[in-house]
């Protein structure tokens, strides 16, 4: 028996492995299938969870960016309406100047 013992020491140390005997399967099916099973399915909703967390992130982010655009445009344009705005009461306050200038010297 120890030369037998010896020699599946020496397969085991050169990294053979030993075939499996199919009762050893079904005993691990048995004792730790359900729990493999469970392990695996609950992995499997967490990776949807992630992917649903993953999109509704991304949908978000893209409402928030087109918000963003939409308000740097808004921006724009008022800027762009006050300085229109400016402008043109610049000229009238000159066209102002030039009349009360006028009035004297015109008489």
């Amino acid at each position: 028996m120890a030369r037998v013992e010896q020699a599946e020491t020496k397969d085991v140390a050169r990294g053979e492995t030993m075939p499996v005997d199919p009762t050893i399967d079904q005993v691990r099916e048995l004792l730790f299938g359900h729990t493999q099973r469970s392990n695996e399915k609950r992995d499997q909703e967490l990776n949807q969870t992630i992917d649903a967390l993953r999109r509704e992130m991304l949908e978000k982010f893209a409402a928030v960016e087109a918000r963003m655009d939409e308000m740097a445009h808004e921006t724009a344009r008022r800027h762009a309406t006050t300085v229109d705005a400016i402008g043109s009461a610049i000229a009238d306050l000159g066209a102002h100047v030039r009349k009360l200038a006028e009035s004297p010297g015109g008489k």
